[in-house]
Order: structure tokens, then C-alpha cells, then sequence
């Protein structure tokens, strides 16, 4: 909640500063009215009422300096305590997550050093309780079967503020939600995978 909080923060004051700096105009965007960029992203959230870190990466093309059309996806990267213990190694199980899809994104005054953007993801994704081919356990045994997996869909919209700091780079910082939808997996649930988010993102190509 603190990097949530952090983050707001910090896209109020830069869009404060924009305003009264009057946005000045960045001087280069290409002739072409078709472009394409890519990102990395991290998105710290909550993941089963724990903070996490999602990262992942995005791209696409962009038509007219405005409206980039593409895929992206994301990972967990923190670890989080399963259900169950690994068949083989005997150790708990961690929850593994993944989600990707059509990915779109539109920017505001893309020719100023400091200007915004909306983007929306939506496609699905799979969460696994452990990894490997798993077993079942024989009657009386403590051991739940070492991999348990679910698909799921996803909308994770957000909007951010970004400063130019190349006629090749952008750095976005941003907020957004995660909305998770279809989840049918033990341990977990729909509302347990849904959360606010907090993004940081470096864009390199062409805008």
C-alpha cells in the first residue's frame, strides 16, 4: 500500500509540475505514421494478501503517434506459499502465475517531455500450486499432489505519467488494477489474485 501510495504521489506531482512548466513540447517524433515500441514493466500488487511483484514486457505497433496496438505479459517473480507439499521434495508448494494477451495503449500529448497514457490488458492466464507432473497421494498421506493448475481471464486497465528521456526511451510510472475472473483452483480464489496495481515501465522504440 506504501509503493501504491508512493507512486500516486508521484504521478500527482509530475502532472503538477507539467502544468505549470505549460508541457513544453518535445521537438522530435518520426515522420512515419506508423511506429512501434516495446517495454519492460514491474507492477508491484498483492497477490493472496501478501505484496508482490509482477514483471513482464509488452509491445506493439502504434499508428499515428497515438494508439499502440500489441501483446504483453506478465509473471509473479515473489515467492508465495502453496497449498500442500511437493510429492518428491517434501517442501511446501509455491503458487506460480502467468497472464498474458491483447495489450493496447493510448497517449496523451506524446509530443511534450511530459504527457499520459491509458492502456488496457485483457487475454488470460494459468496459476499453478507447484511445478512437475505431480501424484496423487495414497490414502492416509499428508502429501497433496505437487502440481494443481487453473486457467483464468484477466482485464488489468491502468493510466500513467511519462517523461521523454530519448527520442527512443520513455519512463512511465502509473497506476492500475488487476481484475481476475474464471479461477478454479484450490487455496485461492478470484478476489485473492485481484488487486490494485503500481507499475514502473521503460519504453524503447519508436513513438
Amino acid at each position: 500500500m506504501k509503493t501504491l501510495l508512493f507512486v500516486i504521489m508521484i504521478v500527482a506531482g509530475a502532472s503538477a509540475a507539467a502544468q505549470q512548466s505549460g508541457f513544453s513540447a518535445h521537438p522530435y517524433l518520426p515522420k512515419a505514421k506508423t511506429t512501434a515500441y516495446g517495454a519492460l514493466s514491474a507492477h508491484y500488487s498483492k497477490f493472496n494478501g501478501q505484496g508482490a511483484l509482477f514483471t513482464g514486457l509488452y509491445a506493439g505497433v502504434m499508428l499515428k503517434h497515438k494508439l499502440m496496438i500489441g501483446a504483453g505479459g506478465y509473471m509473479l517473480t515473489t515467492r508465495h506459499k502453496g497449498y500442500g507439499l511437493n510429492a518428491a521434495s517434501h517442501q511446501q508448494n509455491n503458487w506460480h502465475m502467468g497472464y498474458g494477451g491483447l495489450m493496447l495503449e493510448y497517449t496523451l500529448m506524446g509530443n511534450k517531455d511530459i504527457h499520459f497514457s491509458a492502456n488496457t490488458l485483457v487475454g488470460g492466464g494459468i496459476i499453478k500450486n507447484g511445478r512437475g507432473r505431480g501424484t496423487i497421494p495414497e490414502n492416509g498421506s499428508d502429501e497433496l499432489k505437487d502440481i494443481d493448475a487453473s486457467g483464468f481471464f484477466v482485464v488489468q486497465p491502468g493510466v500513467n505519467v511519462e517523461v521523454v528521456a530519448a527520442t527512443w526511451m520513455r519512463i512511465a510510472a502509473g497506476v492500475g488494477y488487476r481484475y481476475v475472473s474464471g479461477v478454479e483452483q484450490n487455496g485461492i480464489t478470484n478476489k485473492d489474485m485481484s488487486a490494485p496495481t503500481a507499475s514502473l515501465s521503460f519504453k524503447f522504440g519508436l513513438f
